[in-house]
């Protein structure tokens, strides 16, 4: 556990996993501290100290090479995360200027249902951007930090593509997480749909992705989406069995959205590919599928993928 021991000297100490760190500052509401990364291994949010500030540093960014500062704070369900970047311009070597970047990059963070941005300057010669989300209590602290840096990584793709336009990459026939975090996860939130969920490979009874819309009637539209890369064969049999038994789940089994205790049920499952559905595969699958089923599943391939991106994603 993270611990602050204060003196009457108005001195501090701050041990992290059994350890005293650097203290660097300590005022009356505030203890400034610094850790290194890997000392937040074995540490979880719960009981995190009301005052601290505990500082990390990353010289390769967190694996955004971008934003190498990270405050932990408290929060009222949790642990704040704020990724910070502060740079001058003479060091910057990005596509587009710093300004611009961090401009786009702001506009993109209105996507995300759990971050925010804040501390925006792109006016004097050194710029930056504070991007902030929670990590809920009893999480682990270096996994929670790890996934928060995988969704910044997201975050400056699509702003590239949001400033120079979608560029399809060849990996996407093969990587199959690639092509969900990268091209639909990003996707289905500019969509305008809401609680967009990828699961990271643990399947959801056949759901890699869950997400909602609002309705006319003042309730929830469920989904569930099953990604795959690459091509859907209709004389495979062994695939298309896959994907029956991956639509029934989907249907009969519910799924837990966080911060709700009731179980929800999807009314729609897309089957999205990186490729193409060849020798009859779509009619194969329909034909094959319960009756009731029939209208509630969309097939989305290569094409009808690059034209959602063409109608939703800012060139």
């Amino acid at each position: 556990m993270i611990k602050v021991k204060f003196h009457k000297s108005n001195g501090a100490v701050v041990e992290v996993a059994g350890q005293q760190v650097n203290v660097l500052d300590v005022a009356e509401d505030c203890v400034l501290a610094e850790c290194g990364l890997d000392q937040l291994k074995k540490e979880t949010t719960a009981g995190f100290p009301d005052r601290l500030h505990l500082q990390v540093h990353n010289e390769d960014g967190f694996g955004t090479f971008f934003f190498h500062e990270l405050v932990l704070s408290r929060a009222d369900d949790g642990v704040s995360l704020q990724f910070r970047s502060h740079s001058p311009n003479k060091y910057w070597e990005g596509r587009f200027g710093l300004a611009t970047f961090i401009t786009g990059m702001q506009d993109q963070v209105r996507h995300l249902d759990d971050w925010k941005s804040a501390d925006v300057e792109v006016e004097d010669d050194w710029k930056g951007i504070t991007l902030e989300r929670s990590l809920a209590k009893g999480a682990p602290l270096y996994e929670g930090i790890m996934n928060a840096a995988k969704e910044l990584q997201g975050l400056l793709h699509t702003t590239e593509v949001a400033l120079a336009g979608f560029q399809w990459k060849p990996k996407y026939a093969r990587d199959e997480d690639l092509f969900c975090r990268e091209l639909l996860l990003p996707l289905l939130r500019r969509m305008g749909f809401v609680s967009v969920r990828y699961s990271h490979g643990k399947k959801e009874y056949g759901k890699d992705f869950t997400f909602s819309e609002a309705t006319p009637f003042a309730n929830y539209r469920h989904y569930g989406l099953q990604a795959k890369a690459g091509d859907v064969r209709g004389g495979v049999n062994s695939e298309i069995d896959e994907l029956l038994g991956q639509i029934n789940d989907a249907f009969s089994m519910p799924y837990c959205e966080i911060g709700s205790k009731e179980p929800r049920y999807i009314a729609t499952f897309i089957i999205a590919i990186s490729g193409s559905f060849t020798d009859n595969a779509r009619e194969k699958i329909v034909e094959k599928m319960p009756k009731g089923a029939i209208g509630s599943v969309y097939f989305l391939d290569r094409e009808r993928l690059t034209e959602l991106i063409d109608r939703y994603w800012k060139k």
